[in-house]
């Protein structure tokens, strides 16, 4: 079997919803089926809702690969009422169809919905992220899989620096870093491929806009830390990309 030829040809959207079971069957294994219909929910509002959406507009089905990963990554971090979490992946599916700038959506569908969940009583406790060590091996497949590589290491290395100096403390960030939480965030939602820029500089200038951004909300307003970082930065997509109407493709193997 040649592995490097599967490799190749292996959609990067197939990794990432790999990537994410793994994490998933992992945590319910270590805490229980409690946040299993949960996480099942999220993930079927999220895919069913962008299937119907795009069945409508476009006048054929395709299956929802995007938005799979768009529920779960939210599985993976959100809990509480089920009526009230299943508000999030629905406002983030929508954000994607909705929020568009020359036939593409602005902000990361995942990271929308947290932003909007900051204002819903919902737990946005990043319950599945704790295993540092699982979530770092498969991230750097990932990351490596969709050449993204310099992008999130461009907003670890300026984040982690900046956090250090303003906390002045190692062991501060030794915990804000080992939670896992920075390095899911990096790895499985910040490198989403519509949402970031074209061009390798623009994607560097991406990471550390957004290390910065999430640095000085780390001082402001720590609930929305990275959320608030990403929102922002997104909107400035737009500029990095210089050239008009350049069309983002699906990134292939």
């Amino acid at each position: 079997m040649d592995f490097k030829k599967i490799w190749r040809v292996t959609n990067v959207y197939s990794v990432m919803i790999a990537a994410l079971v793994v994490i998933a069957a992992y945590n319910i294994y270590t805490f229980g089926l409690s946040n299993l219909p949960q996480m099942f929910a999220i993930i079927f509002i999220s895919a069913a809702l962008d299937a119907v959406i795009i069945r409508i507009k476009d006048k054929h089905f395709m299956f929802p690969k995007s938005a799979i990963i768009t529920g779960l990554i939210l599985s993976l971090i959100i809990q509480g009422n089920l009526f009230l979490v299943i508000l999030i992946p629905i406002i983030a599916i929508l954000s994607k169809h909705i929020i568009k700038l020359r036939g593409h959506h602005i902000f990361n569908p995942a990271n929308f919905g947290l932003l909007a969940g900051l204002f819903v009583p919902v737990s946005e406790s990043w319950w599945g992220t704790s295993n540092i060590i699982l979530v770092g091996v498969l991230g750097i497949i990932i990351i490596h899989k969709l050449r993204r590589m310099r992008q999130a290491f461009a907003f670890l290395g300026i984040h982690v620096i900046l956090i250090a100096v303003m906390s002045g403390s190692i062991g501060q960030i030794i915990s804000h870093i080992s939670s896992g939480l920075v390095l899911f965030f990096a790895f499985y939602m910040f490198i989403e491929p519509i949402t970031s820029p074209v061009k390798p500089k623009g994607k560097i200038f991406f990471g550390l806009i957004t290390g910065v951004l999430g640095a000085l909300l780390y001082v402001i307003w720590l609930p929305g830390m990275l959320i608030g970082a990403l929102f922002l930065a997104d909107l400035v997509v737009p500029f990095l990309n210089k050239v008009r109407n350049v069309k983002t493709q699906e990134v292939n193997a």
